[in-house]
C-alpha cells in the first residue's frame, strides 16, 4: 500500500511515499506528459515555493541519494477519481531515480523495470538535475516579471 498526496486539478507536485515489498509492482508514466516539469520546455512559472520544497524532499545526487523514506514524485498529469496509486512520473524517475535509494530497491526487487532511471531517445530534452530545473525556473519568473512572458 502507498501513502500518496491527494490528486489537485491546480497542477500542484504531487509525492508518494512507497512501501517497498517483495512481489510488489509500481506504475509509472512510460514517457513525460506534456505537464510535466522536467521537460526543458515547461512552463515552471505555476510551481509555487510550496511545490520546490516538496520536490527538494524527492531529490538525490550523485553520493548523496535519497532515502529510504524521502517520497517519490507523481506525474503531473495523473489525476485518478479511484482509489489506484498515482503513477510515478517518468520525467523523475529518469533524472533522479538512480539517485533514490527507494527506486533502487524497487528495481533490485524487479517492482519496476530498469529502464525507467534513462531517458528514452524519443523523449523531449530532460533538466539534467533538480538545481537546473529550479533555475529555469527562476529565469521564467524574472521573464514574467520583467513583462517579457515565459520564452524569448
Amino acid at each position: 500500500m502507498e501513502q500518496g498526496s491527494a490528486p489537485n486539478a491546480d497542477g500542484a507536485v504531487r509525492v508518494t511515499v512507497p512501501t517497498l515489498a517483495a512481489g510488489m509492482t509500481y506504475d509509472y508514466q512510460r514517457r513525460p506528459c506534456a505537464q510535466c516539469l522536467w521537460r526543458t520546455d515547461a512552463d515552471l512559472t505555476g510551481t509555487s515555493d510550496h511545490d520546490v520544497d516538496t520536490l527538494a524532499r524527492t531529490d538525490g545526487r550523485p553520493r548523496e541519494p535519497a532515502s529510504f523514506a524521502a517520497p517519490v514524485m507523481d506525474c503531473s498529469a495523473d489525476q485518478p477519481d479511484d482509489a489506484r496509486p498515482l503513477l510515478w512520473c517518468a520525467g523523475w524517475l529518469a533524472v533522479i531515480g538512480q539517485h533514490h535509494l527507494a527506486v533502487q530497491l524497487a528495481i533490485a526487487l524487479n517492482a519496476l523495470p530498469l529502464n525507467t532511471l534513462a531517458p528514452q531517445d524519443t523523449w523531449p530534452p530532460l533538466y539534467p538535475n533538480l538545481a537546473a530545473l529550479l533555475e529555469a525556473r527562476a529565469e521564467q519568473l524574472e521573464r514574467r516579471r520583467a513583462g517579457r512572458g515565459r520564452h524569448e
